[in-house]
């Protein structure tokens, strides 16, 4: 009876870890690949899919298999030649320059009339109200190579450019001009230079969401946010942080919220604004209120801000509209976001700067205030305007703004980047890649850091394609993947699908291996720590044995802690408990 009693203590024990269910998750692999996975995709013009599939059944399918690719391939060219005429047909020349990136880099043939750049003129040029000069300047900074367009272009391009105020982008457009001794309309050119820093005030808004009453020590408060934000648009576009404006958008936030902005020079009027846009992954927000601002800001284009660059901040500090503050850039790379790394500022900011502009000395756009550390002074962080940028164009769709995703998490290396995890029925694990694949190219563009990853992301969208180069045990591959949505957080998400050890490796930044199973535990031993992790400041290394004691995720903070015994071997094997906790907003998944 002791020992019946022994063995349930020990499975209580093993319990303790727990294991997700799967039960109800339909998680697609690479075993589950074949031909009816085409034609279904096919069936429902899923193009990106259905390239994804005929590459993977390319590189790992069985002959009987490949013998109907080359018929499927053909069918797949019909089906994107379709996909693109009927863009074409309908004027969504936008859609159609996803669509002509999709079979470019399938190596599929499209009608010889288009080109990528005609695509983006056609959309620039379209009759639309709701496409203002401003977007149609942010369409032509990012899509268009101006080497490659017509002098005629240039000069109708020029007044949009010089009517959306774009400043750099005017540069641009002027020096492009003198090389090529055509004569633009300057007349047109409004607010391009001598633009003070007061003048830039007009700018600015005050942002102030009004969310009702909450008790505190059971006494009823206001309860309210205020920011920052700035127009980009002389139809009354702006921009603030995502978590300024949050409760206005969050399906999960219950209660009053409403949504206002007042001018620089009239703080006693709240003119109610609307979201249009909003990008967690980035936290900006593109609002929309029904006035023509005195003042738009413009982002710079190709500056680098080197540490010690003088900068200014502009906002409403604790609701103390119109402030200016002043000071330099402190760093550069520092990596706060899980898509980019982020511009360390030392300028004084404080609660109610969130969402404002940070410019340079020429008054162009550098980032957008986002975060400081309270504790410390001076450390204050921004988003940077090369990332938001690129954007624009999708906030201005309206809605939530969704990034693609590969379900890769991965390690700089110098030859590429490692796969270190595969998000399950993710793209990297359903076509087959492995951990340990080492990622060269994406797009036929080399890749030695995450950050080239999301550089190349941020000019796509879900349910795009990608050509991708890796190694495999020094051997060469080729494959063509479609982007699926990235989450909010990927890690949490894939804590709800997957077995916690396989976890380890992105979350705190170790491998393992497990060296003995039993009733009544498992032992693991370390064989890897990646310079920087969690595990290499917590003082872990290689051939450390341990065992997991406890593993819990605490869902509003999204953390997860990790309690292990461990025996280090720089403490002479001693026993020990370690706890290692990890925000699951990491920067290392693709």
């Amino acid at each position: 009876m002791k020992y019946f009693l022994l063995i349930c203590a020990a499975v209580l024990i093993v319990s303790c870890i727990s294991y997700p269910d799967h039960s109800n998750i339909n998680i697609q692999t690479i075993e589950d690949l074949t031909i009816e996975n085409i034609e279904t995709a096919m069936d429902s013009e899923d193009i990106g899919l259905v390239l994804e599939y005929i590459s993977t059944l390319e590189r790992t399918g069985n002959q009987e298999d490949k013998n109907q690719l080359d018929n499927l391939l053909s069918n797949a060219s019909l089906l994107v030649n379709k996909l693109f005429s009927r863009a074409i047909e309908k004027k969504l020349f936008f859609e159609a320059s996803r669509i002509y990136i999709i079979a470019r880099e399938a190596g599929l043939v499209l009608p010889k009339e288009w080109t990528h750049n005609k695509l983006i003129l056609a959309y620039v040029y379209k009759e639309e109200e709701n496409i203002s000069s401003s977007l149609r300047s942010y369409l032509i900074r990012n899509f268009l190579d101006l080497d490659l367009i017509e002098n005629d272009d240039i000069i109708n391009l020029f007044d949009i450019v010089a009517d959306g105020g774009d400043k750099s982008l005017i540069k641009q457009f002027l020096q492009e001009a003198d090389q090529r001794s055509l004569e633009l309309n300057t007349d047109v050119i409004t607010n391009y230079e001598d633009i003070s820093k007061i003048d830039l005030l007009k700018g600015t808004v005050t942002i102030w969401v009004n969310r009702g009453m909450k008790i505190e020590g059971g006494i009823g408060v206001p309860d309210s946010v205020i920011g920052s934000g700035f127009f980009i648009d002389k139809t009354g576009y702006l921009l603030t942080n995502y978590h300024v404006i949050e409760s206005e958008v969050d399906p999960e936030f219950e209660g009053f919220s409403r949504l206002y902005v007042r001018l620089w020079d009239d703080q006693n009027t709240k003119i109610p604004a609307k979201v249009v846009g909003w990008d967690r992954v980035f936290d900006i927000a593109l609002l929309k209120v029904e006035l023509v601002p005195e003042v738009i800001f413009s982002f710079s284009n190709g500056k680098e801000y080197l540490p010690g660059t003088p900068i200014i901040a502009i906002g409403s500090p604790g609701g103390l509209e119109n402030t200016i503050t002043s000071g330099i850039v402190s760093a550069t790379g520092r990596k706060f976001l899980q898509m980019g790394s982020v511009i360390q500022v030392d300028v004084p900011i404080n609660h109610g700067n969130s969402g404002g502009p940070l410019i340079d000395e020429e008054g162009e756009l550098v980032g957008v205030v986002f975060a400081g550390i309270e504790q410390f002074e001076g450390i204050n962080f921004a988003i940077p305007g090369s990332y938001l940028a690129k954007l624009i164009p999708s906030l201005y769709k309206g809605g939530r703004v969704d990034h693609p995703f590969l379900g890769l998490a991965v390690h700089e290396e110098s030859q590429g980047l490692r796969i270190i995890y595969r998000t399950p029925g993710g793209g990297g694990s359903r076509t087959g890649l492995e951990n340990g694949d080492i990622i060269t190219k994406v797009m036929d563009i080399d890749v030695h850091k995450i950050e080239d990853v999301n550089k190349i992301f941020l000019g796509l969208e879900p349910g795009m394609i990608i050509q991708m180069d890796w190694l495999r045990d020094g051997i060469e591959m080729n494959g063509i993947f479609s982007l699926g949505i990235r989450p909010d957080f990927p890690l949490y998400d894939a804590s709800k699908i997957d077995l916690e050890i396989n976890l380890i490796p992105p979350v705190f930044g170790m491998e393992i291996n497990s060296i003995s199973e039993s009733i009544f535990g498992s032992e693991y031993m370390v064989t890897e720590v990646f310079p920087g992790s969690i595990a290499d400041i917590t003082g872990l290394s290689i051939n450390d044995p341990f065992s997991i004691k406890k593993w819990e995720i605490i869902d509003d903070q999204k953390l997860i802690i990790m309690q292990i015994k461990i025996k280090k071997r720089k403490a002479g094997f001693l026993e020990s408990g370690v706890q290692l906790g990890a925000y699951m907003g990491t920067s290392n998944f693709i």
